[in-house]
């Protein structure tokens, strides 16, 4: 998930085009598609609550960890975070080991929540 309303601040101009949550998500879809990593459903989200934080994504599966990661560039983390989209496809209980992790998740973890217990 990503959330393409993230901006860094109000005065920003309003053209989706030029919204940090809305790049990072162009160029997150872009390079999974360039990666083969097509199997991984990334969805746009309109808001994450964490609006202080932008940018913000979450990485989440049934039966696995939940990693939300914030204070992301929209440019500059994209290669770190699709690493870390294929680590996290291989783990089937989504815990990537931290010193194989990313540099740039492991500064920006801003919460990691255990596995739901429901179906949804």
């Amino acid at each position: 998930m990503v959330c393409i309303l993230c901006r860094f601040s109000a005065a920003q101009s309003s053209t989706v085009e030029s919204i940090p949550g809305q790049v990072l998500f162009n160029q997150l879809s872009q390079g999974l598609t360039a990666s083969d990593l097509e199997t991984i459903n990334l969805q746009p989200v309109r808001c994450m609550g964490a609006c202080s934080c932008a940018c913000t994504v979450a990485f989440m599966a049934p039966n696995k960890l939940t990693f939300i990661l914030s204070q992301l560039s929209p440019t500059d983390s994209v290669s770190d975070l699709l690493k870390f989209s294929s680590q996290y496809l291989a783990c089937a209980d989504g815990k990537v080991p931290f010193k194989e992790r990313p540099d740039t998740v492991k500064q920006k973890i801003h919460a990691v929540l255990p596995p739901l217990l429901i179906k949804l």
